[in-house]
């Protein structure tokens, strides 16, 4: 469809196609803006009153398994129940319902915000006949998806949706379908598991209500309710930090007491962190490397036989890179065992200086009585050797508890050996050789150190293979009375054999080069995806210069991954195999706004808390690699404190006052309210303090501050640790104890979190990421203008509007664009599960199909226009996601008493005409508005009637 209107048909178009919205170029969007400028904040053209006898007939209302209720604040209100045999739907409500058959038409539904559970299921809006939106992250969502949390306690909020304008133009009323659903699993695999039966009654339906205007203005006898005094939470205290530490702790003790390989690098970085912790009983502890080398050893192993260890793991796109990390908090300790076997090398010996217990050994008594033991207090060199004790006579020591495999020539065998009051040729290495089917060949040949008593020496003596041995059998023994300790064994073959054991500095060096060249030419474009993978590689980099390797970067190099993945320097995309970047995005692609906001591609809520990755990026770079970047550290602490601007005041659960994440206006964010969060929220990788204690930054630090004086911390923390114990949680929870610690006496600025309440009122907008956030007293709006627009244009921006009052709307409307077009347009497909397709899991575009006769999309077939791209970014197709196509370059978006206006170019002057919005003023300043405003590149103008 061509977007290029002349003036004169720009009403006519509108209301005629199936764009569903005004799509216009630069040329022809001020006339339009204008022609539809009316009042922001007219009542509804219907509504439907459930429960309400008289309006329930006036609009010829049906349902099925539907009950009335007495609801919120007594009001009458109509739920809908599962049906009698398992489903994923339940009942409906159909309703006749008036629209506007020349512009815009919103459905808004009321619902009360005390409900809470994910078994009331959600609520999806049909139209006609065709479902209005996806089911999951669609620009148009569900009516209602209902949470764990209540949304807003005591009060009712209300949800607003957009019709397609073809779907009204030329009509008085429409039929109107309300359906309930059971739950989304949005992470399944399978249509069965993703969709879940309905099992109990949805939420309570109050009223449903069309009108012209995005904002809907209430009528005085609409009750609301009222938000109820806050309080301060009480419980849950200190004892659950208390309690972490406990748990984590005994974790620690486990690992380290461990008899077998741990084959999960969660627990490995969680044991080798405790290592450098003093409240851990792993501290600096001599058992902490040989554990973690004897694991390493087996992921080794493991690695050779399934590659998909370093690719489908639950590292993610990390790959191996966390063993890196590993090294790094063992640089020293690990040293020592780095020249030895790999544990089960073939033709070399296993553990042979006893630092991992006494695995690949077993203890032996040939005559008499004596004890064989592993002894921590002497050794030559790392931190064990073989005691073998003989009180008066007798023959005792260890033995290979397999057979090691040996090629022909000749081997040296090798000891290091102190003694204490022992007889001549009584302490010694004794080698004795087998055939393929395990029968010795030949006598024992044996290396005798001195007698008497001396500190450790080396003996060694050469030994030709039989000609008919494969096999060999190496033990250190005692005969005779006497104390004799025996380390770092060696069997070093012959030049030219053809087999050598594997060594470990060389295993665990193709380990993380491999990982390291995957995902070089595979970095993905999702910022925290990015910001993972870069981490992966940055590590896998600084473990191969720790392992001495050639093929090491070298510091500066890998640390361009990190800078690149946190928005420091253009990201430029996986790698060609020899290092070439694709720049899939062009060369000035940052994945962090200016402000600090991640970039997926317009505002991200809980996908865009990037705190657990910024840990582990501090700690990678600067608190456990040891790298001196300020830089970098300065910039993580934008990163940390932009996000709190998206942190509002509300209530938990319980009714207490809390801090919640904006996820209403977040393009992957499915439920709401969101999690309760002050500097940072329960994650699986990461907890509230962690950040603020690496940083270190004292308005951070207050704001981490602030979760103790609401006395929210403890209750979040308990929510992490009530997660199921894993690798990933308990490295998650180890710090959990330091962090209180720190953050509780820390110096802060005595700062508090933007939005809350007394706090100075401000406008913050982000260009990049097309997000607008207003503090205006009491008053707190959200507003993504450019709004989950993957393909192309579909001028739509989602609100999320608290009043002075505590009432909560939220809205997906219709706004004015310019923007620069490619001349190119892709048309929404027929899809009512997922808006868009999904690259990386084996399920088909657009989603599982729902269950039950076919489903079609109210918005198929609307034009979504393609934003022109910058020069250097390579072509895409139509219908493929790019962070360019969608994005507009000016935005004009009238939601009740604001104007927002937002100029995302950066090098383009746009006019805002304010004529026709009537007097206000400009936020957060209070000047007045007058006529035409002038937008400068990358920037934006908030106003406010009234």
């Amino acid at each position: 469809m061509p977007t290029n209107y002349p003036r004169r048909s720009i009403l006519r178009t509108a209301a005629a196609t199936a764009a569903g919205g005004w799509l216009w170029q630069a040329s022809t969007l001020d006339a339009g803006a204008a022609a539809h400028a009316v009042p922001a904040e007219a009542g509804p053209r219907d509504t439907l009153v459930l429960g309400n006898t008289a309006s329930e007939r006036r609009h010829t209302l049906t349902s099925t398994r539907s009950d009335l209720i007495s609801g919120g604040l007594g009001q009458s209100a109509r739920v809908l129940n599962p049906g009698d045999a398992a489903s994923f739907w339940g009942g409906t409500l159909t309703a006749h319902m008036a629209c506007n058959p020349s512009g815009a038409t919103y459905v808004t539904v009321k619902l009360w915000g005390s409900d809470s559970g994910a078994d009331l299921g959600r609520l999806q809006l049909f139209a006609d006949g065709k479902q209005v939106g996806h089911f999951h992250l669609g620009a148009v969502d569900p009516l209602d998806i209902a949470s764990a949390e209540p949304r807003t306690p005591e009060r009712f909020y209300f949800h607003t949706l957009p019709l397609p304008l073809a779907m009204t133009a030329g009509k008085k009323t429409l039929s109107l379908e309300i359906r309930s659903t059971g739950a989304l699993s949005g992470y399944a695999t399978t249509a069965t598991a993703y969709y879940k039966d309905k099992v109990g009654p949805s939420r309570g339906i109050y009223r449903v209500y069309t009108h012209d205007e995005p904002y809907l203005a209430l009528a005085p006898d609409d009750v609301t309710g009222v938000m109820p005094e806050p309080a301060t939470r009480t419980s849950p205290g200190q004892e659950v930090v208390e309690r972490i530490n406990t748990r984590v702790n005994a974790q620690v003790a486990t690992e380290m007491a461990r008899t077998t390989a741990q084959l999960d690098l969660w627990y490995l970085d969680f044991l080798a962190r405790a290592h450098g912790m003093p409240s851990t009983p792993a501290y600096r502890s001599t058992a902490v490397a040989p554990q973690v080398a004897r694991s390493l050893d087996g992921i080794y192993w493991k690695y050779t036989a399934d590659a998909a260890v370093m690719t489908d793991s639950s590292q993610q796109w990390m790959g191996l890179g966390r063993a890196g990390l590993v090294l790094l908090c063992l640089s020293d300790s690990i040293q020592p065992l780095l020249d030895e076997p790999v544990l089960g090398s073939p033709y070399g010996l296993t553990n042979p200086g006893f630092e991992i217990g006494t695995t690949a050994w077993r203890s032996a008594t040939w005559s008499g009585s004596g004890t064989a033991s592993r002894d921590t207090t002497v050794h030559r060199s790392g931190s064990a050797s073989a005691k073998i004790t003989i009180p008066a006579s007798g023959t005792v020591g260890y033995s290979t508890s397999v057979k090691i495999p040996v090629d022909q020539g000749t081997y040296i065998y090798g000891a290091w050996v102190k003694t204490e009051n022992v007889g001549t040729d009584s302490a010694y290495l004794d080698v004795v050789f087998h055939d393929a089917s395990g029968q010795q060949v030949g006598s024992d040949n044996r290396g005798y150190a001195a007698g008497g008593t001396h500190d450790f020496e080396h003996v060694t003596f050469a030994c030709a293979t039989p000609a008919t041995a494969t096999h060999v059998t190496v033990s250190v023994r005692l005969s005779g009375a006497g104390i004799a300790w025996f380390d770092d064994l060696t069997m070093t073959g012959p030049d030219g054999s053809g087999h050598a054991p594997v060594v470990r500095r060389a295993a665990w060096t193709k380990m993380l080069l491999d990982s390291r060249e995957y995902w070089r030419r595979r970095i993905p474009q999702y910022t925290n995806q990015a910001i993972i993978c870069a981490i992966g590689l940055y590590l896998a980099d600084r473990g191969l210069t720790l392992l001495g390797s050639d093929a090491a970067w070298g510091e500066r190099r890998a640390r361009d991954y990190i800078y690149q993945s946190v928005g420091l320097a253009p990201w430029l995309g996986p790698e060609e195999e020899d290092g070439t970047p694709t720049k899939p995005l062009g060369s000035s692609y940052y994945q962090v706004s200016k402000n600090g906001l991640s970039k997926e591609l317009g505002y991200v809520g809980n996908y865009g808390e990037l705190q657990e990755w910024l840990s582990m990026v501090y700690d990678a770079v600067i608190g456990i690699g040891g790298v001196d970047d300020n830089v970098l550290r300065d910039h993580l602490s934008t990163m940390a404190k932009t996000r709190a601007v998206f942190h509002y005041p509300a209530l938990d659960g319980d009714g207490y006052q809390a801090m919640r994440l904006e996820s209403v206006v977040g393009w992957r964010d499915t439920e709401y309210p969101g999690d309760i969060a002050y500097d940072e929220g329960n994650k699986w990788d990461g907890h509230p303090l962690h950040l603020a204690t690496l940083l270190k930054d004292a308005d951070y630090t207050s704001y981490a501050r602030q979760s103790l004086t609401d006395n929210q911390v403890f209750h979040v923390l308990d929510q992490a640790a009530a997660l199921t114990a894993s690798a990933r949680t308990n490295l998650n929870l180890l710090s959990v104890a330091d962090d209180y610690r720190y953050i509780a006496a820390a110096p802060s600025s005595g700062a508090r979190m933007p939005m809350t309440p007394g706090e100075p009122d401000f406008v913050f907008s982000d260009e990049e990421t097309g997000v607008v956030a207003v503090k205006h007293g009491s008053e707190i709006l959200y507003v993504s203008l450019y709004w989950r627009a993957r393909w192309g244009i579909n001028c739509l921006a989602r609100i999320h509007h608290i009043a002075a009052d505590g009432i909560e709307r939220s809205a997906t409307v219709w706004q004015h664009v310019k923007y620069q077009p490619d001349g190119r347009s892709f048309a929404e497909p027929d899809w009512t599960n997922w808006e868009f397709t999904v690259g990386d899991l084996d399920i088909p575009d657009g989603g599982f199909p729902p269950p039950g006769p076919a489903l079609h999309q109210a918005f198929a077939g609307q034009p979504l226009p393609l934003a022109k791209a910058p020069g250097d970014v390579p072509p895409r197709a139509p219908g493929v996601e790019s962070p360019f196509a969608g994005r507009a370059s000016f935005y004009r978006c009238q939601y009740g008493p604001y104007l927002i206006a937002m100029n995302t170019s950066s090098d383009r002057t746009y006019t805002l005409d304010t004529r026709n919005f009537g007097p206000s003023r400009s936020l957060p300043t209070g000047a007045r508005a007058v006529g035409n405003l002038r937008l400068k590149p990358g920037t934006t103008v908030v106003l406010r009637r009234g």
